[in-house]
């Protein structure tokens, strides 16, 4: 059974036909998803439409659909109607009929040899339940879990996260988006445990890490950048992050365990229903 790769506008609620498909590299990718051409990404693939303009104004996403439900129902391609009965819109609408709707609502990204994969989770929930129960133990956790559990984290609160590589990551640790009416704001997030001093309690993160950051986020034309430490910061660090309070938020470890409490469990699983989770925001 053969199938149709098209592009859909949510705005406009029809189809548009797929003018071309590169495969991108890793790093094209990520600053494709940081575009207003992120929906026309399909793992590795990037699908144009006829109007590049809508893609870029229209919240245009890719669809696959199959031959048989071009036969059996009736899809807008613009004034440019296919099959029979009654017209079916809206992405809700789509899915439920059998059209698979492009990455729209995936929500955890991660690269695996070159290629992108959506996973269940960045970290085990029973790291996730031991620092509930023990608030005292996110001191001993290390940079790894750290950067997972953040990242977790952050899926569980609602944004679609896209978890870099431990190295060559130009500062950035994850990027986080968060979908809005208009267009999404974009985060680029960097995640800090520092190191850990005999008898001590961890070292603060200085202002040069959030400076890092803020450049990171700028460089790629963000909303803005976020920082998480497992410990504290100093007041130059502070200082800093508040010349700009609304491109860079810097986070300490008692945020941490507040959204520890509050995002405990996975309701993506509890409800099993991935898209109304996604709805959530």
């Amino acid at each position: 059974m053969g199938t149709l790769v098209a592009t859909y506008s949510e705005r406009d609620e029809r189809f548009y036909r797929l003018a071309a498909k590169y495969e991108l590299s890793p790093d094209s990718v990520r600053r494709t998803r940081a575009s207003p051409l992120r929906y026309c990404l399909g793992s590795n693939m990037l699908y144009l439409p006829e109007d590049i303009e809508e893609a870029t104004s229209g919240r245009v996403c890719w669809a696959r659909i199959s031959s048989e439900l071009l036969y059996s129902h009736r899809f807008d391609f613009g004034n440019e109607f296919n099959g029979s009965g009654e017209i079916v819109s809206g992405l809700a609408n789509l899915e439920a009929v059998g059209v698979r709707i492009g990455d729209r609502y995936v929500r955890r990204w991660k690269e695996e040899n070159g290629q992108f994969v959506q996973v269940p989770e960045f970290c085990s929930q029973t790291l996730i339940d031991a620092l509930a129960n023990d608030p005292e133990a996110l001191a001993s956790v290390d940079n790894e879990d750290f950067e997972g559990l953040c990242a977790e984290l952050f899926a569980r609160r609602g944004f679609k996260v896209d978890l870099f590589r431990r190295v060559a990551d130009g500062g950035i640790d994850f990027l986080a988006l968060q979908d809005e009416r208009t267009d999404p704001l974009i985060f680029a997030v960097q995640v800090k445990q520092p190191e850990i001093r005999e008898g001590k309690s961890r070292r603060s993160v200085g202002r040069p890490v959030v400076q890092q950051i803020y450049g990171a986020a700028k460089a790629w034309d963000l909303k803005g950048g976020i920082l998480i430490s497992g410990s504290t910061y100093s007041q130059e660090a502070k200082k800093f992050a508040d010349l700009k309070p609304n491109e860079m938020m810097v986070y300490d470890s008692n945020s941490v365990l507040d959204w520890i409490m509050n995002f405990r469990w996975n309701e993506d699983e509890l409800i099993g229903d991935r898209d109304s989770s996604a709805q959530r925001g």
